[in-house]
């Protein structure tokens, strides 16, 4: 599906005053949360994944407002460098999680329409609090579909921080460096 963009302005005002909102009221920055905002409409959020022998791995997710509120942010896992390039599989800023079934990550995929077309390439990370998900075609049940003005990117960055922790997230897939 191909979605249609939201204002820009509007989407920065709502997309940031949401962000504001639930980084106070949940305390993310004790628990180890931060945030940078690297345009209008896009903030690098770091999130500390929690092992389960209690230790921490850190990692980085792009969250964009180019639908937003109309539908969820935007989501990619990226490399804390230089211009936040997309994180992929085998390396060390990529996750190995044990999905739950109504999550998966995938560094790679396609959805293409009937006629062949390419409508969807890229990361996905693929639950339906997040823009990719009604990009490539996946159907949520009503009790899942996005709901502008119920849902907010609280519910984005809650289910990220619920598979970067026990029992999902299973380190990184590859070594850190040291």
């Amino acid at each position: 599906m191909i979605l249609p963009p939201s204002d820009p302005e509007i989407a920065a005002r709502t997309f940031g005053s949401h962000l504001d909102t639930y980084w106070c009221n949940s305390g993310r920055d004790e628990k180890g949360w931060s945030r940078v905002t690297t345009d209008d409409l896009h903030t690098v959020v770091t999130i500390p994944a929690r092992r389960a022998d209690g230790g921490t791995d850190e990692y980085y997710v792009r969250l964009g407002a180019e639908y937003y509120d109309t539908y969820p942010p935007t989501v990619l896992i990226v490399v804390p460098k230089s211009g936040w390039p997309r994180a992929r599989a085998g390396t060390p800023w990529w996750p190995l999680v044990t999905s739950p079934n109504w999550c998966a990550l995938h560094d790679s995929y396609q959805y293409c329409d009937a006629q062949g077309q390419r409508l969807f390439e890229g990361q996905l990370v693929c639950f339906s609090m997040t823009a990719e998900y009604y990009m490539s075609n996946h159907g949520p049940t009503e009790a899942q579909r996005w709901t502008p003005g119920r849902h907010t990117v609280a519910a984005t960055l809650s289910r990220l921080g619920e598979i970067l922790s026990p029992p999902h997230y299973g380190g990184p897939s590859a070594p850190r460096p040291a």
